[in-house]
């Protein structure tokens, strides 16, 4: 079945057709004015920021004239700026409500504040999964512990289960489907649960959930939707539905969604700087979003009316590779609901809503390149009519999030070329070994923490509250472990870009594009010849680059120094990092611990059946078998 959207009942019913000022947001639970004042400071702040780093550089520039490389790396250097400057802020801003708001809540989510935790559950959901060639016993298990933790919650009835396959190979089909009946068969109302699996894949994830809505969704008010991966305690859907319950008007609540305990140091580390990022970000992005906030995909409550109604994809026109079905489909949903005349909403509120985070560099660079792909294919959505200008916004911004890479990597191919003093073709001749260096680094540090602010604001944000700092092993532990993830963000982030790039000339040159297929999710240890096989062109050019500036401008090189590393360590890095050997030892010496290690929900012990040892923050958890009940706050042990 395709997927198709009448796009003219948003166009004949848009509020943006209303006055701009008219009162309130659609759940009523904000000012229209307050909420346009917010985007005002938020775009100021952008716009001066930007303004200032770029007459900053102008200024470093124009020292002794201009070159054709530095024209290019003063080009490059404002095209990355948006996605950095807009992260700043942010953090900012997320950091100041975070420690100094009086409710924080309040302040970013005024609907959630309307649904108290006692009010009565009445609405049908539906909980849905989208599965492609997924591990059968993993998925189950899973989803055996959402419908047990629902049930401890007293409300499980009003919930059923949507296994909704989307695998092409028979085989994979076949074990999904015996796995899931002998599941079923040991459940106490396995008529709650179903499975179906479409016969032609039309429009991947979005036209598989779309498929659903059209053929069953008149049964439910809400959905919540789940990722193969996803986990979520029957406490926090209870809130998302509640508070979904209380404001008609909020289409998508999105809950904040934190990795599960990893096993290798990669994961480990990457999701402790994500968490650390996430909680100011998030925070700060929702105070002047406000009704028109994201939706990632997964881990949702989602009013099922509506989103059926004006949130079909199109499939885009034209030419391969940004042609066909949206893939980053997510974000365009939440903007047309917003369109409708609903609200999209982040609850900004950790517990309860966990997947699992990429277990090594590859497997990262993989999923990246999906996004990325998906995303650039907003630029034909663009103009696309009905939509809000902060929708189009959003759109923007996840386009220049991936645009930003090449950016920066042709920054340095410019830097480099520079170093050798090319003639000038504005003013006087630039002689070889006159770069700017000292006037540079000021800009470079300014740069730096502009780049790490979320992170920095949020390692901030649970140092300064004692009581935070314990959920993470206490503040020297947390110190230890960020200092170790600022490491580790040095030497991934550059490759990150790198990567990106090279994907970006050819999907948009030659269109090359990435597969859509299940992701590793239990991950494996990284060899020497496959990282190599990968990472090779990352090295090459950390080589090159290298030599470069070692011939041209060697006081460069202690500055270049972390950016220099990671292109030549690419290759060991991933190897190392995605040991679970060495992931042990991060968690023997507190390095990445958080709060689900050092007090494990029992839906964590229930999935994480193999954390590693939690060195001095208790005894390590003992497995516990597949079938196991909850019985309060963990399972039940295995013989």
């Amino acid at each position: 079945m395709s997927s198709t959207i009448d796009s003219s009942p948003v166009a004949r019913s848009s509020p943006l057709r209303r006055p701009l000022f008219r009162g309130r947001t659609p759940t009523g639970t904000q000012s229209t004015l307050t909420v346009a004042l917010r985007r005002l400071v938020m775009a100021t702040l952008v716009v001066v920021t930007h303004l200032a780093l770029g007459i900053a550089f102008w200024t470093v520039m124009d020292v002794d004239g201009w070159s054709i490389p530095e024209m290019a790396m003063f080009a490059c250097f404002l095209l990355s700026l948006p996605w950095i400057v807009i992260g700043f802020w942010n953090g900012v801003i997320g950091f100041l409500l975070l420690r100094f708001s009086r409710d924080p809540l309040a302040a970013t989510a005024p609907c959630a504040t309307l649904a108290g935790p006692d009010d009565a559950i009445v609405a049908r959901t539906a909980l849905v999964m989208c599965v492609r060639h997924e591990d059968p016993e993993r998925m189950i298990r899973r989803l055996d512990v959402i419908l047990r933790s629902l049930d401890r919650t007293g409300h499980g009835a009003l919930f059923d289960l949507h296994i909704l396959s989307d695998s092409t190979r028979d085989d994979d089909a076949d074990d999904e489907r015996r796995a899931i009946e002998g599941w079923r068969r040991g459940l106490d109302r396995p008529e709650r649960v179903f499975y179906r699996r479409r016969a032609v894949n039309a429009g991947f994830k979005a036209g598989n959930i779309r498929e659903f809505l059209l053929s069953r969704g008149d049964g439910y008010e809400l959905m919540i939707t789940l990722d193969a991966d996803s986990v979520m305690s029957g406490a926090t859907i209870l809130r998302l539905v509640r508070v979904m319950q209380a404001n008609p008007k909020l289409g998508i609540l999105q809950s904040l969604t934190v990795g599960l305990p990893a096993r290798t140091a990669f994961a480990r580390m990457f999701q402790f700087g994500m968490r650390a990022s996430m909680r100011s970000y998030s925070m700060g992005a929702a105070w002047w979003s406000a009704d028109a906030g994201p939706y990632w995909g997964h881990n949702a409550a989602i009013r099922v009316a509506p989103f059926r109604d004006h949130c079909g994809l199109d499939e885009l026109p034209g030419k391969p590779p940004l042609s066909g079905p949206v893939l980053s489909h997510d974000q365009v949903e939440a903007v047309l609901m917003r369109a409708a005349g609903y609200e999209v909403a982040v609850l900004p509120e950790e517990g309860g809503s966990w997947e699992d985070n990429p277990t090594s560099l590859p497997d990262f660079l993989r999923r990246n390149l999906r996004w990325c792909q998906g995303n650039m294919q907003y630029l034909k959505l663009l103009r696309r009519p009905g939509l809000p200008l902060v929708g189009r916004l959003q759109l923007l911004l996840a386009v220049l999030m991936y645009a930003g890479a090449p950016a920066w990597i042709g920054f340095m191919i410019a830097g480099a070329v520079q170093a050798f003093g090319p003639p000038s073709v504005i003013g006087e001749l630039d002689p070889p070994g006159t770069f700017p260096v000292g006037l540079s680094i000021g800009l470079f540090m300014t740069m730096l923490t502009l780049t790490f602010a979320p992170k920095l604001m949020g390692y901030l944000d649970v140092l300064s509250d004692p009581r935070k700092a314990a959920r993470y092993g206490g503040a020297s532990a947390f110190a230890l472990s960020a200092a170790a993830e600022a490491l580790f963000g040095f030497l991934l982030a550059p490759v990150i870009s790198f990567s990106v790039t090279v994907f970006l000339i050819g999907l948009l040159g030659f269109g090359v594009c990435v597969g859509w297929e299940a992701q590793d999710r239990d991950g494996h240890r990284v060899g020497w010849r496959e990282a190599a096989a990968k990472l090779w062109p990352a090295t090459l050019f950390g080589l090159a680059l290298s030599a470069a500036l070692a011939a041209s401008a060697p006081q460069v090189l202690f500055w270049a120094a972390p950016v220099l590393a990671s292109f030549l360590l690419a290759v060991p890095f991933a190897v190392l990092t995605s040991s679970e050997t060495l992931g042990r030892l991060a968690a023997q010496a507190r390095l990445g611990v958080g709060p689900e290690e050092t007090s494990a929900p029992a839906e964590v012990r229930a999935i994480c059946d193999a954390l590693p040892p939690l060195g001095g923050f208790g005894a390590p958890l003992a497995p516990f078998r597949f079938d196991a009940p909850l019985d309060g706050a963990r399972l039940t042990p295995a013989d």
